[in-house]
């Protein structure tokens, strides 16, 4: 039941496209989507593993540690990764890209033209915050202290932390009268905060954690304040998989859930309960699958070596066999994995009376 003042939220009020999921609960309807990844995706992924165990990747990752895309060795490791397979991705590779990324990236976000070292490529020689956000969890995935591999990267959470709780990628945002935060900047870094939360916080990060949820449930996760409750992208509403550093609103809902549940918080029921009639609206129950609805990451340009040796963009992306199997259009494993770990959230807070209205 709701009621003003100390409001106590049932699964009777949850909106009708959740509740009637409530079937998926049952252990017969789960299932280790690793083990079904690797049964049915193992000659991609074996090809991937493969790839990134030999002298071509490591030649590609100290060419360049990111670009191009969408099939350079960061690509394939971060797919593993969302496809729960990190333990797959090769030491070699894994070894490669902590040398590399060592030295290869500045430890400053530049804000402005003369605040950028001399020599440093603004495109290729700095993290953008989806980036940095990913690397970390990528390593921390793999058993090692993203925070010792990148010293420094602790310290970005804090500093470039915009007044509204999130990050933005477009430095020029930042020298802004009014910055604003953009949520797929914000998304990775918060992702990759609260899985360093497992090994403690200082204050300060637990601030910038939580002002950063913050940030996601006054937009209700897909909404703008500033453009008084417009959609900010439709895109948002579509689901996708991978998503690299794309949003969608399942994966907001299971950052802000995961946050909940891990941090014992309270979570404001107005901030999640549109998106997840949404998100629950997208489930088939009678197959219980869930759809990839969009591929952000085809028909684009990437910036890529030229024939010359020199660093150029306009060049067509390149994709590779596990990213079209895993990325395919329909139902997938992946996605609905996520969405059982969301939906188990749910019932856990709704049951442990952590919902506020």
């Amino acid at each position: 039941m709701k009621k003003e003042g100390n409001i106590h939220v049932n699964v009777k009020n949850w909106p009708p496209e959740a509740s009637n999921l409530m079937c998926l609960l049952n252990g017969a309807c789960k299932f280790d989507v690793t083990d079904l990844a690797e049964r049915a995706l193992t000659p991609q992924i074996l090809e991937s593993v493969s790839y990134l165990d030999s002298d071509e990747a490591v030649d590609s990752l100290y060419a360049d540690p990111y670009w191009p895309k969408w099939d350079s060795p960061w690509w394939h490791m971060t797919l593993l990764f969302e496809m729960g397979l990190a333990e797959k991705i090769p030491d070699r590779a894994i070894d490669a890209f902590q040398s590399v990324a060592r030295n290869h990236y500045i430890d400053v976000f530049p804000l402005k033209e003369e605040e950028l070292p001399e020599g440093c490529d603004p495109t290729r020689n700095i993290y953008c915050f989806c980036a940095l956000g990913t690397a970390m969890q990528i390593l921390e995935a793999r058993g090692l202290r993203s925070d010792e591999v990148i010293p420094w990267a602790r310290s970005w959470f804090a500093r470039y932390q915009i007044t509204d709780g999130g990050y933005n990628c477009a430095e020029e945002v930042y020298v802004r009268k009014t910055p604003r935060s953009s949520i797929v900047s914000t998304v990775p870094m918060l992702e990759a905060l609260l899985k360093l939360s497992e090994r403690g916080l200082s204050d300060e990060e637990e601030t910038v954690l939580d002002s950063g949820i913050h940030y996601l449930l006054e937009r209700k996760l897909f909404r703008s304040i500033s453009k008084k409750d417009e959609v900010i992208d439709p895109d948002f509403l579509r689901l996708t998989f991978p998503r690299f550093y794309e949003y969608d609103v399942l994966r907001g809902l299971k950052l802000v859930t995961d946050w909940a549940v891990k941090r014992q918080k309270k979570l404001r029921w107005s901030g999640i309960e549109e998106a997840f009639a949404l998100v629950c609206g997208k489930v088939n129950p009678a197959d219980e699958t869930i759809d990839i609805e969009r591929q952000f990451y085809s028909g684009k340009k990437t910036l890529a070596l030229a024939e010359n040796g020199e660093w150029s963009r306009g060049h067509e992306v390149s994709l590779f066999p596990l990213l079209e199997a895993a990325g395919a259009l329909g139902p997938s494993p992946f996605l609905h994995r996520q969405f059982m770990y969301m939906y188990e959230n749910m019932y856990k807070l709704t049951y442990s009376g952590c919902f506020e209205i």
